[in-house]
């Protein structure tokens, strides 16, 4: 479990002797066995110890208020499950957290978290980078949002990830590329299809190739 942990952004830099050191206590965690489907963590619950997957794969489910729901996209071990809204005035998760297959989840309490920072300078730092990290996806999201088209949103999307020197993205589940853009797969299957047909892209397998960056720029004025 340890040598796992080593690989998780909170333990950054530290070996998995002293994360074993750190954790010795083990009255202030918990660990967690799930099955495929299960529900980890419910929406609006309050999220008093931060969660890390130690094993497995977890998605995130939104339900709005019409009653369409959209999946977040899935994360893997040894990642952390919003840390963001661990701490502040509004410690609620935001999502439902499901499982995707067989799952081990680690919980620390959140008073020792806030330990472990007061006491480690390198747990500090890294908890400060993941919200910052966190901070950045978030801004970008909120600037897609900004789109009034998903036709818009993909060309800055195909822009935003691709460059020069390596003008093809990988797009190996297309279902789970839509749910970022809160859109179905159907309609961005639409969008690009009709870029192809004007040669601003190529779609190759499971790859997206730009032909025309100019092209994509001119649906964003």
């Amino acid at each position: 479990m340890y040598a796992i942990l080593k690989e998780c952004p909170l333990f950054r830099g530290l070996t998995a002797a002293q994360i074993e050191d750190i954790l010795a206590d083990k009255g202030k965690y918990a660990l967690s066995e799930y099955r495929d489907g299960d529900l980890i963590a419910q929406r609006d619950t309050a999220y008093s110890g931060l969660m890390i997957i130690i094993k497995g794969k977890v998605h995130g489910k939104m339900t709005y208020a019409s009653g369409r729901s959209a999946d977040i996209e899935p994360i893997e071990a040894p990642q952390l499950i919003a840390p963001a809204f661990l701490f502040g005035g509004y410690n609620k998760l935001p999502i439902d957290v499901i499982a995707d297959g067989d799952v081990t989840i680690m919980t620390i309490h959140r008073g020792y978290i806030f330990e472990l920072m007061q006491n480690n300078v390198v747990i500090m730092s890294n908890f400060v980078d993941i919200l910052s990290n966190r901070a950045n996806v978030w801004s970008k999201k909120i600037y897609y949002l900004s789109f009034r088209s998903l036709r818009e949103k993909v060309a800055n999307y195909l822009l935003d990830h691709t460059h020069a020197d390596n003008s093809v993205l990988l797009m190996p589940d297309i279902a789970e590329t839509a749910s970022y853009f809160d859109a179905t797969r159907s309609a961005l299957q639409t969008v690009l299809d009709e870029m192809a047909k004007k040669r601003l892209v190529r779609r190759d397998g499971d790859s997206v190739v730009v032909l025309n960056p100019q092209g994509l720029r001119d649906i964003l004025k």
